[in-house]
């Protein structure tokens, strides 16, 4: 990739960063919080590259997203925004309500996980055909299904695979796991969550985390509470946060379903015209070594008797080397999450 791809790629990820500054900063504080005139279309078309109609085709409520360009091969930025017609209150009480909000295109089954987290929680799962094969075959560092070098040894010899019950086995192996996951995840933190042992390489979940948390300068310079708050769970507070870890089964078309764990945080922070909401991942058992979405739901400068938002979305995922060539398997799969934040934005629109 060029430099000046690079270049672009990290001027991208800064829309974010100016956006909160804007909101946050003296200036803003001094005006009351609000959002100064002209924003957010500078810094769209500025850091973006949104053009003039696609600008205005926020303005009026569209959705309009991008594919970011990215200095890492293994790892996509995706770009999102759509327009409201709600006050920011009235949106943030529905994101809240997670069981009802999390309910999205593509998704085929999901839980909340209760507190301690408890195996009947995932008591929905059902393991798609396909994978039960693989698991079947599975060995440490050999394995398509994406999970920690002992769950395959696990699933090698606790489960009796010539029995007639062998798929419920293994789909209450997976809720037990699930929920010791979380369990552990919760006291530990960051530093509690699993390397993917199912190539030859180990890959650390926490690492591909922080480094995807590194790359959201915003956080760390204009929301530094609420980025210190992520970085640090369980072990810090932060007044106002709101937290909750669930699992999903999501289906993306010719794509494998995934079945995933993420852990959400909404943060309004005090005397600004901004909500945060931020999705980290701590299992996919497909395509993704790790995920860092930010969702930031600002006031609408225009919005008539300041009813209206602009829902914003940045999502950068980790793949797990994927080939190109001539199956481009890494294209398709680019192709089809941006189609999922398209899908999830029109949805979010219609529901909020």
């Amino acid at each position: 990739m060029d430099s000046a791809r690079v270049v672009r790629g990290r001027l991208a990820t800064a829309l974010l960063a100016s956006l909160v500054a804007v909101t946050l900063g003296e200036s803003a504080a001094a005006q009351g919080a609000t959002v100064p005139p002209g924003e957010p279309a500078k810094f769209l078309s500025k850091y973006i590259g949104l053009s003039p109609s696609e600008v205005e085709q926020a303005k009026r409520g569209e959705v309009v997203t991008k594919v970011l360009n990215s200095a890492d091969r293994d790892e996509v930025a995706l770009f999102g925004i759509v327009a409201i017609n709600s006050s920011r209150d009235d949106v943030v009480k529905r994101v809240r309500d997670l069981p009802n909000f999390l309910r999205s295109p593509g998704r085929t089954a999901f839980g909340m996980f209760s507190t301690p987290a408890v195996a009947t929680d995932v008591t929905s799962f059902t393991i798609d055909g396909g994978d039960f094969d693989i698991i079947k075959g599975c060995r440490p560092g050999e394995c398509d299904v994406k999970m920690p070098a002992e769950n395959i040894e696990e699933f090698g010899k606790g489960i009796d695979w010539n029995s007639p019950n062998a798929r419920a086995q293994v789909e209450s192996m997976v809720r037990r796991e699930s929920a010791v996951y979380v369990n552990n995840y919760r006291r530990g933190g960051t530093a509690a969550m699993i390397s993917y042992g199912d190539q030859k390489e180990s890959k650390s979940t926490a690492d591909i985390f922080k480094g995807l948390l590194a790359e959201s300068p915003y956080l760390f310079d204009y929301v530094p509470t609420f980025q210190k708050y992520l970085a640090s769970y369980p072990s810090g507070s932060l007044p106002g946060v709101t937290d909750a870890i669930y699992w999903s089964n999501d289906k993306m078309d010719r794509m494998r379903p995934i079945l995933s764990i993420n852990h959400v945080s909404i943060y309004s922070p005090p005397s600004s015209p901004l909500s945060l909401v931020s999705a980290k991942q701590l299992y996919a058992s497909h395509y993704f070594l790790g995920a860092f979405t930010l969702t930031t739901i600002l006031d609408k400068p225009d919005a008539p008797n300041g009813k209206g938002v602009y829902y914003i979305v940045v999502q950068r995922k980790r793949f797990d080397h994927l080939p190109g060539g001539l199956f481009n398997i890494r294209g398709r799969l680019i192709d089809r999450t941006h189609d999922v934040l398209k899908k999830e934005l029109a949805h979010r629109k219609a529901s909020l």
